[in-house]
């Protein structure tokens, strides 16, 4: 890999502030107009900063000496723009990646991702990637790397590839395109990490904001298991039974106990199959559950009775 970022210089120079002494009006005039002029130099600065920078980026090549790369150069959906490798690490430290995980890259450019997650990580890493030449330098970037042999990057249409096996997903694509895969993403396995750079999943909150500073920012998602749908818990203190509706929206979930008119339940929350919830007990208490889901059974402990078992089974 090309070690070499360009970075773009956003400072500003700042308006000396000079002591007015002796003929004090006239210094401060000057003192004025030096503020004024020096206000325009920051403000030409921070509007023709960017360009500059943008056309200093696209000098550099992030390539190698068989495959010139710069910034900005054209994709099938998006431009390819660099993935530093800190911002791969803090993507990939988020997720807990582990040995043991499968990472999937989608629209892997160079290869930046999957080969930190292998040779910091361990894990192993398929990087999908539609242009060609993309792909045979990040295959020799891996080579270069020392992983090629727990990296797998491979010419593909991510919206065609089957990326099923993941355990971690990682992006850098766009609104759009994320919004297109959104589906197929949501209906990975339960606890399926998937971190995002930069943009979003539309209307799926994140279950964490990453900072990366100068950097910006990244999301982070953990598939809920899909739980929606009329449920019968037994093992309840004092009723021998409670048939609820489960209602949900990513990983927040609300119960409505069937036949009450008491308000629905709005605290739950999936991490992946794992679950917290409120359920009423039988004199209109709370109960406030941990567990885990799988398929159509729930199995799970009330708070504060680690040894009172409580199963659920959905009924449709």
């Amino acid at each position: 890999m090309n070690p070499a970022y360009c970075d773009a210089d956003n400072s500003s120079a700042r308006p000396v502030q000079r002591a007015a002494s002796g003929r004090a009006a006239e210094g401060l005039e000057i003192a004025r107009a030096e503020s004024r002029i020096a206000r325009r130099r920051a403000l030409a600065g921070l509007l023709l900063g960017p360009v500059v920078a943008t056309l200093g980026c696209a000098s550099v090549n992030y390539g190698d000496d068989q495959y010139r790369l710069t910034w900005a150069t054209a994709g099938k959906d998006v431009m390819w723009i660099p993935t530093r490798e800190n911002v791969a690490v803090a993507m990939l430290e988020a997720a807990a990646t582990r040995p043991d995980d499968i990472v999937y890259d989608l629209g892997s450019g160079d290869g930046v991702i999957p080969i930190v997650a292998a040779r910091r990580f361990g894990a192993r890493a398929v990087g999908i990637e539609y242009n060609p030449d993309l792909v045979a330098l990040s295959q020799r970037n891996a080579v270069r790397a020392g992983v090629a042999d727990r990296v797998t990057l491979k010419r593909g249409d991510i919206f065609v590839e089957d990326f099923s096996e993941a355990t971690v997903v990682t992006l850098y694509l766009g609104e759009s395109l994320n919004l297109k895969l959104e589906p197929r993403l949501r209906r990975m396995r339960p606890g399926t990490r998937i971190v995002s750079n930069t943009f979003s999943l539309g209307a799926w909150v994140p279950d964490r904001t990453l900072d990366l500073a100068e950097n910006g920012r990244a999301f982070y998602w953990i598939v809920p298991a899909a739980v929606e749908g009329r449920w019968r818990f037994m093992g309840l203190p004092g009723r021998d039974m409670l048939v609820a509706q489960v209602g949900q929206r990513g990983q927040f979930i609300d119960l409505r106990e069937l036949g009450s008119r008491a308000a629905p339940a709005t605290e739950g929350r999936l991490e992946g199959s794992q679950a917290r919830f409120i359920l009423p007990g039988a004199a209109g208490q709370p109960l406030r559950l941990t567990g885990s889901f799988s398929g159509d059974r729930f199995v799970g402990v009330i708070d504060g009775l680690p040894g009172r078992s409580v199963t659920g089974e959905r009924l449709r």
